[in-house]
């Protein structure tokens, strides 16, 4: 029975991976909708776990005709499925504690605006109008979320911050220096789903305030990826220049 059961197995396995590459190669290419991989990738996951149990019966089954390459192959696809499924499913439930927000701002009153970047957009995406009832949520989840203040002349920041998003591989749409104002593109790391951002340097009172924003063209959450590329961000741009202690900012 085993040698029926083996080709079976591994036909399974081979058709998850494949579903698997192209839900994650096909977002990143851009001939399928981030919803439909998310969907397809959720459907391997689902796949993976069963495919584990039923690596396990058949085990289990066929243990006294199997011989010992048998045993391993079943020991092989069983160990793979399973990492595989408990790799996303951790990952899911590590993410899915994270509020439906895929907009984030350092300034909630007055968010930096998109100038550019509303051309790049399809009609299926995000809107870039900023959506103000979502300023709780990111006060209780994302606190640590503020404008960077810094005793840096405004033309030095403003070159630093040109500099450090060209070094982060982010894709660069528009530079006004008189204004202040970055755009750029992002993409996550696994999937390459585009994340805009648009960064605001302005004099205020002797002080530089570098404002953020990061916001994602797909999907209600961003699963944290914004607030951890503003913070990161701003944390090294603060690194390269003369950050204001926190008891001096004026604006919080």
């Amino acid at each position: 029975m085993s040698r029926y059961i083996s080709p079976v197995l591994y036909i399974l396995m081979m058709l998850i991976g494949c579903a698997a590459f192209v839900s994650i190669s096909g977002v990143r290419v851009g001939f399928i909708e981030p919803i439909t991989a998310f969907e397809m990738l959720r459907k391997t996951v689902y796949a993976a776990i069963v495919l584990t149990v039923l690596t396990a019966a058949s085990l289990l089954i066929c243990r006294k005709e199997c011989s010992a390459g048998g045993r391993r192959f079943f020991i092989l696809i069983g160990v793979v499925s399973f990492i595989y499924s408990v790799m996303w499913v951790g990952l899911y439930m590590q993410k899915s504690k994270l509020p439906d927000l895929y907009d984030i701002t350092t300034d909630l009153n007055n968010p930096p605006v998109f100038i550019n970047i509303t051309y790049l957009r399809k009609a299926s995406e995000h809107g870039l109008a900023y959506d103000f009832s979502a300023v709780p949520l990111q006060k209780k989840y994302y606190p640590e979320i503020k404008p960077l203040v810094v005793n840096t002349p405004f033309k030095e920041a403003y070159i630093e911050a040109v500099s450090l998003v060209k070094e982060r591989g982010w894709e660069m749409v528009s530079q006004y220096p008189s204004a202040g104002v970055i755009e750029a593109t992002a993409r996550t790391p696994i999937f390459g789903m585009r994340n805009d951002i648009v960064i605001r340097i302005s004099q205020q009172q002797e002080s530089v305030v570098v404002d953020m924003r990061s916001c994602s063209r797909a999907g209600k959450s961003d699963h944290g990826n914004n607030a951890e590329r503003i913070s990161g961000f701003l944390g090294e741009l603060g690194s390269r220049l003369k950050p204001v202690p926190k008891e001096f900012a004026f604006r919080n």
